[in-house]
């Protein structure tokens, strides 16, 4: 695949950066139709996309697209305003949906590049898009200065921890979160 372009997410990818964060709390894959009750909370997320004070912002977001189809998405950002970014954006999903995720620890913090949710289409899977999306997430990261990047992953999901470990993360210490226990990694550079 020659014809990969990874750009900044615009308004009119609010859908993909919504099914994004979707894929990464594993409510549903990228690519599934989206279930019966789930209209409300998608369309939540795809106005928080839309709002550049929360964390799921297109501008937090980039999308690899090929022959104008967009193939896959990552959503990162700097932990130095994580707490607030999270605060609004957990307290509007709460107030819209009910998904309670406020009591959850912190997931980054000043100083951290945070990546935090990536999702290729299936059919874009295994042509090394991911690896893009995760080195132009890098680079955005280290224009702002930043030299620490991390992310978390299920601590169940060892492909993935594999995967990431790959391209030269290596864990840093667990943490409970959102009901399950994850890894937090960090790019050894």
């Amino acid at each position: 695949m020659n014809n990969i372009i990874i750009r900044q997410a615009t308004q009119k990818d609010t859908q993909i950066v919504a099914r994004c964060v979707l894929a990464a709390m594993e409510i549903l894959d990228i690519d599934d139709v989206l279930p019966l009750g789930m209209e409300k909370p998608f369309h939540n997320l795809e106005a928080a996309a839309l709002d550049s004070t929360r964390l799921y912002s297109c501008q937090n977001s980039l999308i690899a697209e090929i022959n104008g189809e967009p193939a896959g998405c990552i959503i990162s950002y700097s932990g130095d305003n994580y707490a607030e970014m999270r605060k609004r954006t957990f307290d509007i999903l709460y107030e819209q949906s009910g998904l309670d995720l406020r009591d959850n620890p912190m997931e980054t913090g000043p100083g951290e590049y945070y990546l935090d949710c990536m999702a290729i289409k299936a059919k874009f899977r295994g042509h090394g898009i991911g690896h893009l999306l995760m080195r132009r997430a890098i680079e955005k990261g280290r224009a702002l200065g930043i030299s620490r990047f991390v992310l978390l992953v299920e601590k169940s999901h060892c492909h993935l921890q594999e995967y990431y470990s790959r391209l030269g993360f290596a864990p840093k210490h667990t943490l409970f979160a959102f009901g399950t226990e994850y890894v937090k990694m960090e790019l050894l550079s």
